[in-house]
């Protein structure tokens, strides 16, 4: 391969196969980053391919030399954020990108709505958005046609606020994994009792509760919902006095099921 300027490229075109495939040289990493080890310049290259398959794949325009990124956050707000995307050039990743930054924000709680920093980043624009001190994290980006919206919550009442927000899979496993989630966030005690005495009798219940139920633990002045399949059993914990309470109404074969189960 030639090179122009002495600059060896990042990419070679394979004419057999009509793509392009990624080349990492230490003379491309010195020349242009002045790095020392050659993994670095292995990783930039990879996200940069990344982005170009992304782009290409979309039929998008991708931005080589640089993002289009502003000096200074607008404010995070629902109004903010369609102002922003109605003064964007159509593109069909940053329009997905603000539309869910959009839908998504809308719902979330207050506690989080005034307090984040959110980022959007799609095919070389990036956007940056604050409310409040901005120490709850939102990014939206776009990766091989997926919208992409994630959160990451400054402290478990944020945390808590957004699991109110949808039903959660009832299971076993998902009750251990928001457990584990207030406990590494140091949460509510009252809600990590009613959720650890939830763990310990759930799984005694007969598979015709467990399999169609809305389970509600309602504990600490938060409510944490989960689902299987229509619901039709409802099981509510909360405490009553200092005693934590697991009521179950079932119905249909549940409640016949439920019979020959000790409690």
């Amino acid at each position: 391969m030639k090179e122009e300027n002495d600059l060896p490229q990042p990419f070679l075109l394979d004419e057999e196969g009509n793509e392009l495939k990624l080349v990492c040289r230490s003379s491309y990493l010195k020349k242009l980053w002045g790095l020392r080890y050659k993994n670095q310049c292995y990783d930039y290259a990879t996200v940069l391919w990344h982005k170009i398959k992304s782009g290409i794949k979309n039929n998008v325009v991708v931005h080589a030399k640089g993002d289009n990124t502003e000096a200074v956050p607008k404010n995070l707000t629902v109004p903010i954020l369609l102002e922003a995307k109605k003064s964007e050039p159509f593109c069909e990743a940053v329009d997905n990108c603000f539309d869910k930054a959009i839908k998504e924000f809308m719902s979330e709680p207050r506690i989080l709505q005034e307090n984040a920093k959110m980022i959007l980043e799609c095919n070389g624009t990036k956007k940056e958005f604050v409310s409040g001190k901005g120490e709850n994290y939102i990014e939206v980006f776009w990766v091989d046609g997926q919208t992409h919206y994630q959160v990451r919550e400054t402290n478990s009442q944020v945390y808590v606020a957004r699991l109110g927000r949808q039903h959660l899979p009832l299971s076993l496993g998902s009750l251990l994994n928001v457990n584990q989630q207030l406990a590494s966030r140091e949460g509510s005690e009252e809600l990590r009792r009613c959720l650890n005495k939830t763990i310990e009798v759930f799984p005694k219940e007969p598979q015709a509760v467990q399999n169609d139920a809305v389970l509600e633990v309602s504990c600490g002045g938060s409510n944490v919902t989960f689902r299987s399949q229509a619901g039709k059993n409802e099981i509510n914990v909360y405490e009553d006095h200092g005693k934590i309470v697991f009521n179950v109404k079932s119905r249909g074969w549940a409640w016949w099921a439920r019979q020959f189960v000790r409690h």
